[in-house]
This record gives structure tokens, sequence and C-alpha cells, in this order.
């Protein structure tokens, strides 16, 4: 995958996060609160997880390879918001 400049945005915000190589629900709900001002409902969070994620561990997480297309339109969970 080729690193462009927004790559390394959406990057950075994955790291700034998780050390390790996928975001947990938890993760997930803290960067968006934190970084966009958002709060979303728990069926729009598991919606999120079972649309996006992938099972580590019997739980769902966000990979770092998908992370940044979560900000890619036309079907991008955040394709409205620009880092």
């Amino acid at each position: 995958m080729k690193t462009t400049k927004k790559t390394t945005k959406h990057l950075r915000l994955f790291k700034k996060y998780t050390k390790k190589e996928h975001l947990h629900e938890k993760q997930m709900k803290r960067l968006l609160k934190n970084e966009f001002k958002i709060v979303y409902s728990k069926h729009v969070f598991s919606s999120l997880m079972n649309i996006w994620g992938t099972h580590i561990n019997n739980k769902q997480v966000i990979s770092k390879d998908i992370f940044p297309k979560l900000f890619q339109g036309p079907d991008g969970f955040l394709r409205d918001f620009k880092l």
C-alpha cells in the first residue's frame, strides 16, 4: 500500500489510541468522542463493528488496514469527516 499524506494522518490518529494492530470497540468510541466530538448509540457501534470489523479472539476489532478505508467515500463510515 502506497503511503500518502492522508494515509499518514489516519495512521497517526490510529496509533494515538492503540499500540496494537487493531482498535477495540471501547477505543473506537473514545477516538470518535475525543477527535470528532460525536457519540453514537450502542446500535450504531454494533453495526460499525459488524460491517467493518474483523474477529480476533472472539472480539470484533477494527484493524490497522481497514481504518483508513473508513474515511473513503462513498461507503466509508467516517466519509464526511476530514483530517
